[in-house]
C-alpha cells in the first residue's frame, strides 16, 4: 500500500513539475527578399530571435511564398528549405492557398493546375515523421498531422484561404476540383474528431485559413451547391461546438489576413491569427498554462518584444 502510495506522489510530482508547454508560429512569409534574409542563418533577425527563444517545436501555417510569385519547383523548395531551418527544433508545416490553390492565378507566369501543385506540395513536403512525441500523420491526407504533449494534443488542418480553394478555379477541372475539396473537407473533419478526447488539457489546432473573416456568402457549401457559398460555415459550427462540448481550452492558430492578434470568441473558442504578410514580419511565442482557467494561452511577439493582445 505504501509503495503505491509512493508512486502515486511521484506521478504527481512529476506531473506538476512538467516544464511548460510552449512553441512558436509564424506563416505568410517569405513574401519578399526582405523577409527571406529575416529567415537566413545565421544573420537574420528572425533567425537569431527564434534560437535565442525557448520553444518544444515551430510551425508555419502555411503561405510560403507571395501569390505574386509563380509556383515552381524551384520557388516552393527552397523557400521551404528556408522556413524549416530557422530552429534547432521539430519543425510543422501545413499548406496555403498560396502554396497550389491560387497556383493558376492570370498575372503568374507560369500558371499551373492546382491539383498538380497539390499532389507536389504532399510529395515533397508532407512524407517524413517529425520528432514529436506520438507524432502520427493522416494516411488519406499525409499533411495533416498530430502529437501529444503534456496531455496537449496539436492537430493540422489542411483548410485554406480563397474559401476553402472554392473560389478561383481556373486551371483544374472543376468538378474534380470541387470533389477533392469535398473529399479534404472530409478526412479534416474525421481527423479532428477522432484526436480530440475528455481526457486531454488543452489542444491546439493549426490551419492557414482565417475561417471567421466575414463570408461573401452566408449559405453552406453542399453536394448541390458548390459555389456561391462560404466554404468555411461547417468548420466555423463544428469547431463552435467542439469548444463549448469540451471542459478544456482549444486554441486555433491560422495565418492568411492582416491581423495579428489574440482572442476568444463567445463559444468559448481561442484564436490566434499569426504574424507574417509582409505587415507583422515576426514570429509568435506561445506559453500554454492549463491551471490558468481565465488565460491559459499567452502570445509573444519575438522581434517586437511585446504581449499580443485582444483583436479588436
Amino acid at each position: 500500500m505504501l509503495k503505491i502510495l509512493f508512486i502515486i506522489m511521484l506521478s504527481t510530482a512529476f506531473l506538476s513539475s512538467a516544464k511548460p508547454s510552449q512553441f512558436l508560429v509564424y506563416g505568410d512569409m517569405p513574401y519578399s527578399h526582405i523577409d527571406a534574409d529575416m529567415l537566413r542563418k545565421p544573420s537574420g533577425l528572425l533567425y537569431q530571435a527564434v534560437q535565442k527563444t525557448p520553444h518544444d517545436f515551430i510551425a508555419h501555417v502555411g503561405d510560403i511564398k507571395s501569390g505574386a510569385a509563380p509556383c515552381t519547383n524551384a520557388i516552393l523548395k527552397e523557400n521551404y528549405a528556408l522556413i524549416s531551418k530557422i530552429s534547432h527544433q521539430p519543425f510543422i508545416y501545413t499548406p496555403g492557398d498560396n502554396d497550389w490553390t491560387d497556383c493558376d492565378r492570370k498575372s503568374l507566369t507560369p500558371r499551373y493546375d492546382e491539383l498538380e501543385r497539390l499532389k507536389f506540395i504532399r510529395s515533397e513536403f508532407a512524407r517524413s515523421a517529425v520528432k514529436l512525441s506520438h507524432y502520427e500523420r493522416q494516411t488519406a491526407q499525409p499533411e495533416n498531422q498530430t502529437w501529444l504533449h503534456n496531455n496537449i494534443r496539436f492537430i493540422t488542418l489542411h483548410v485554406v484561404g480563397t474559401n476553402n480553394g472554392r473560389r478561383q478555379i481556373l486551371l483544374s477541372d472543376k468538378k474534380q476540383a470541387r470533389a477533392q475539396i469535398n473529399i479534404r473537407d472530409d478526412h479534416n473533419v474525421t481527423w479532428l474528431t477522432r484526436n480530440l478526447n475528455p481526457n486531454l488539457s488543452a489542444a491546439i489546432i493549426f490551419m492557414q485559413a482565417d475561417i471567421f473573416v466575414n463570408p461573401k456568402y452566408n449559405k453552406s457549401c453542399t453536394q448541390s451547391r458548390q459555389k456561391k457559398c462560404d466554404g468555411f460555415k461547417e468548420y466555423k459550427a463544428l469547431l463552435n461546438d467542439i469548444a463549448q462540448k469540451y471542459d478544456f481550452p482549444i486554441l486555433i492558430s491560422h495565418g492568411d489576413t492582416k491581423a495579428f492578434c489574440l482572442s476568444k470568441r463567445p463559444s468559448g473558442l481561442w484564436q490566434l491569427n499569426g504574424p507574417g504578410d509582409f505587415q507583422y514580419l515576426d514570429v509568435a511565442q506561445v506559453s500554454i498554462d492549463i491551471e490558468n482557467k481565465v488565460t491559459p494561452f499567452s502570445v509573444r511577439a519575438l522581434l517586437a518584444d511585446k504581449v499580443i493582445s485582444d483583436c479588436q
